[in-house]
């Protein structure tokens, strides 16, 4: 997925750095529940500009699902899928690949083979455009088991890139990870996880550095988490720590952090429930270039839950975020948070997801080393066309304002249509096309771009 080196793998509603790892380049998620921008890797497991745009371009998907309504009858006589569960969740036991079994686990491994055409490599602005293309090969296997209780999954990956014109942009990435479960009694899990990864920044990223080779950097991330039902309340909890390691040059930008966080949810009703969640955390860089961005936050989240579902899922919360520098330049952010996402499943063969964030975020990068607020949202919809035809569409849009230390302030708008056409259990084919633009406006503007790009790819599945 495109990731962002800060803002992008803090886990929970505001703390998006602390996910776990992303499973690599197979399991990209839906644009809208991206929390920046729309992913550049391809899809393994089920293959996954301007404002002017945008509007023709979301039109055209909108008029092809008119199109295509005299098939919905069709694609409802090959399957009856489950009215609960999403268009790319839904199983197809006759497309699902089968794997290996080995004794109580079985393993699934992919190969991805893509193409990408982009008319503006670097994300330069207007008129100092260049044009490529990215060919990638993407391995990645799985190990999973099978267990009655507790859960134990192993996932290993790597992404090979290679540019018909640009071979300085060659760069490779790979990854390892575990996540395990144990169940305590019926009613309380802990689970833990732990991985690393060597990624790469992508140049689409508003604030990487314009440097000859990409920016490529280490993650390592451990995770504790605990939860606990009873009655109709749920607890949990967690610590996770992440640290980041800079190749060369970008090593300034080291940094780790380490957060605490807690949920309770009640069930009001079987359909209706309300949730509780604070997190705290701690960031340290190794250098405080260009300013000192070592910072403590907190953030407090009150909001409810929704489970109707024949129709649709999701959760709605509102609260406040401080987060407090030892800069005393900077000093204290703070203000109204907000987090929220909702499944709709419109028909049982069209699924409709929407996402909302407002967060504080702050990032030492090539353009600035300074916190801003990022407010984003956005939606995505699937669509079986066939049981083994998915079409899809996304936007999402957002601000992020840098009202400390610099005067910045960047809209941003990313979108995506695409088909996938899974053959047999085998074999799956994708279509995908993406653009990308960034407005910067203020007296520190870092710069303006707009990226297109279109791409093919064929996944191998054991």
């Amino acid at each position: 997925m495109r990731e962002r080196v800060r803002g992008k793998h803090r886990g929970g509603a505001f703390s998006p750095r602390v996910q776990q790892i992303a499973p690599g380049p197979g399991l990209t998620a839906p644009l809208a529940q991206r929390n920046v921008r729309p992913s550049i890797w391809a899809a393994l497991i089920v293959p996954g500009g301007s404002q002017v745009q945008i509007r023709p371009l979301l039109s055209a998907f909108a008029a092809s699902l008119i199109v295509f309504t005299p098939c919905h009858a069709l694609a409802q006589t090959q399957a009856q899928p489950d009215d609960s569960v999403s268009v790319r969740e839904r199983p197809r036991p006759e497309y699902d690949p089968l794997g290996l079994r080995f004794g109580s686990f079985t393993a699934n491994a992919s190969l991805d083979l893509g193409a990408t055409s982009t008319d503006n490599l670097f994300a330069q602005p207007s008129g100092s455009e260049q044009d490529d293309i990215v060919y990638t090969v993407s391995p990645n296997v799985q190990l999973k088991s099978d267990w009655s209780r507790h859960a134990l999954e192993v996932q290993a990956g790597a992404r090979f890139t290679n540019h018909q014109d640009f071979s300085s942009e060659d760069a490779n990435s790979h990854y390892v990870r575990a996540v395990g479960r144990l169940d305590v009694g019926t009613r309380t899990s802990i689970s833990a996880t732990a991985g690393f990864a060597h990624e790469v920044e992508p140049r689409t990223d508003p604030d990487s550095p314009v440097t000859l080779d990409p920016v490529e950097y280490d993650r390592t991330e451990a995770s504790l988490n605990a939860q606990h039902t009873f009655n109709r309340f749920r607890v949990s909890g967690g610590v996770a720590r992440t640290e980041y390691s800079f190749d060369g040059s970008q090593s300034f930008r080291d940094n780790e952090e380490t957060v605490a966080r807690g949920r309770l949810d009640a069930e009001l009703t079987p359909r209706i429930g309300v949730l509780l969640q604070g997190t705290a955390d701690e960031r340290d860089y190794d250098r405080d270039v260009p300013f000192d961005l070592d910072s403590s936050g907190r953030t407090v989240l009150a909001g409810v839950t929704i489970n109707f579902t024949d129709l649709m899922r999701g959760e709605f919360s509102v609260g406040q975020f401080s987060r407090d520098y030892d800069d005393p330049g900077i000093g204290t952010v703070d203000g109204l948070a907000a987090s929220g996402d909702l499944d709709w499943y419109i028909t049982r063969l069209t699924t409709l997801h929407f996402s909302a964030r407002r967060n504080a975020e702050s990032v030492v990068g090539g353009g600035t080393g300074a916190p801003f607020v990022e407010t984003s949202y956005g939606a995505h919809v699937d669509h079986e066309l066939l049981r083994n035809v998915i079409l899809s569409a996304g936007v999402q849009a957002g601000k992020r304002e840098y009202d400390k230390v610099i005067d910045r302030e960047d809209d941003f708008v990313y979108g995506e249509v695409g088909a996938d056409y899974i053959v047999n259990r085998r074999v799956a084919l994708r279509a995908r096309y993406n653009f990308d633009q960034v407005d910067s406006t203020g007296l520190n503007a870092y710069r303006d771009y707009e990226v297109k790009a279109f791409s093919l790819g064929v996944t191998l599945r054991l």
